[in-house]
């Protein structure tokens, strides 16, 4: 099985552009559910399951309500599709780097 990708193109003007006026810890949250959406998920989106995606942007209790509103949010951050929560900033990004060589499925 190959190891997932190292690589994550991060435009750091968009993502902390992004997160302006929020916590450290959504921020942190985002940054975690886009890394794990890159890695694990080959950018194909990640389940509409409360609890895996608690524990995937590491964030749990009273924090992760507040927290799965604002990431999750179907509009900026994550849309919602077919189940899946698909990452807004990636998803280009991933089959661009894909189409290059970049970066390779899982498997």
């Amino acid at each position: 099985m190959k190891r997932p990708c190292a690589y994550l193109p991060l435009y750091g003007h968009d993502f902390f552009q992004a997160i302006a006026g929020y916590s450290d810890a959504v921020g942190m949250a985002y940054l975690r559910a886009l890394w794990h959406s890159w890695n694990h998920g080959t950018c194909q989106g990640l389940p509409d399951v409360d609890g895996y995606l608690s524990r995937v942007c590491g964030c749990e209790g009273f924090g992760w309500a507040r927290t799965k509103g604002i990431i999750f949010d179907n509009r900026y951050f994550f849309r919602l599709e077919d189940g899946l929560w698909q990452p807004v900033l990636c998803r280009h990004e991933w089959y661009e780097k894909r189409w290059k060589g970049i970066v390779w499925p899982n498997g």
